[in-house]
């Protein structure tokens, strides 16, 4: 696929620039990007993504801790689930002048899907690539978030999740250290039915998960939906 250098407002290759300027937008969810230069609100049409047809990813780059509109940013979308791509990589950078983007994707299953937003440019200038990443439920009318007051993660895991992504603990280690963790009331996420498979294969979205949270590139409740994942699926055994 190839893809415009610039997206300023008019249609190219499917997705066009949003021309929501309102700061009253009711966006379903806002994160803050890596490095915290900016926020990037999102929120979709229909409100319920599903399988059925296109949903629009309506995307707007706001001035932290404001919600007003950041003017022209240079970006980057791409869209994946258990790892795999659903939409992108982009190869190019784009341009968006009015701060605000909309993006087509056709979502072929249910289920928990990853959108990764790159950043690399504002008001014409380079910056350092940063990221915001969303967790979006597809198919489901409420999104799964884990409640904070559920959630209890001593911060020193997030080194071993980094030495683990990095292959300096293996698999067996890093499971059953976690495993421990929750068992022991030291580490605490939400109620996971546990699943009554026996395989031991982690997929590599979940190391990738691991990675990302410790470089700080995703939320405590994107990575622990991986555990959770792990735990549904029998590779974790927690009692």
């Amino acid at each position: 696929m190839v893809y415009p250098a610039f997206a300023i407002e008019y249609d190219l290759n499917s997705y066009h620039v949003n021309d929501d300027s309102d700061e009253n937008i009711e966006y379903s969810q806002i994160v803050s990007t890596s490095d915290g230069t900016l926020d990037v609100g999102i929120y979709t049409i229909p409100k319920t993504p599903n399988t059925e047809g296109d949903t629009q990813l309506k995307i707007s780059f706001l001035k932290p801790d404001t919600e007003k509109i950041q003017l022209h940013i240079d970006y980057r979308v791409s869209v994946t689930k258990d790892g795999d791509y659903v939409f992108g990589p982009m190869s190019r950078l784009l341009h968006t002048s009015p701060g605000s983007i909309t993006i087509p994707v056709q979502f072929s299953e249910n289920g928990s899907h990853m959108i990764h937003i790159e950043v690399e440019g504002i008001l014409f200038q380079p910056i350092p690539l940063e990221t915001a990443t969303f967790t979006m439920n597809i198919g489901q009318a409420e999104p799964e978030v884990v409640p904070t007051a559920e959630t209890s993660i001593p911060g020193w895991i997030k080194n071993n999740a980094g030495w683990w992504a990095d292959g300096q603990i293996d698999d067996g280690s890093f499971v059953s250290g976690i495993q421990w963790l929750i068992t022991n009331g030291i580490m605490t996420i939400p109620p996971t039915e546990q699943g009554a498979g026996s395989g031991d294969v982690i997929p590599g979205w979940i190391k990738n998960n691991a990675g990302w949270w410790a470089d700080g590139q995703i939320d405590d409740n994107s990575f622990v939906s991986g555990l959770q994942w792990l735990i549904s699926n029998g590779i974790m055994k927690i009692s």
